[in-house]
């Protein structure tokens, strides 16, 4: 399928709750995480894909997880959601951060935890 067919079935298979999609390549050799308005905003309509998924924050959160089990916990304070995040500094240090549960947040971490390069079957 080309990017245009994932456009085209995006309006009527995108839900409120969907945030990312996971996308792969023919080859299955490779799959990416994307915003889907990152991805809506700059995909080549001709570019050809095996497959993608749509995905919300619950599965995206666990995919996450599943990368970075011992750097990334969910908590609450001051009554929202929010990640804690141990990572390494370009220095070496281990610095944590506390970022909001919303998808842009998870979408930076998955990139720096993965370095944008994602196998996955």
């Amino acid at each position: 399928m080309t990017g245009g067919e994932i456009l085209g079935r995006l309006e009527t298979e995108r839900q409120n709750q969907h945030k990312f999609i996971k996308w792969w390549r023919i080859e299955n050799d490779f799959a990416d995480f994307e915003l889907i308005d990152t991805f809506v905003g700059g995909v080549d309509k001709n570019q050809v894909f095996a497959g993608y998924e749509l995905l919300d924050m619950e599965q995206m959160w666990n995919l996450l997880k599943t990368r970075a089990p011992a750097r990334v916990n969910r908590e609450e304070r001051n009554h929202a959601d929010v990640i804690v995040w141990e990572h390494h500094t370009k220095k070496g240090e281990v610095k944590e951060e506390i970022c909001p549960f919303i998808p842009k947040s998870l979408m930076t971490i998955m990139d720096v935890e993965t370095r944008g390069n994602v196998i996955d079957g």
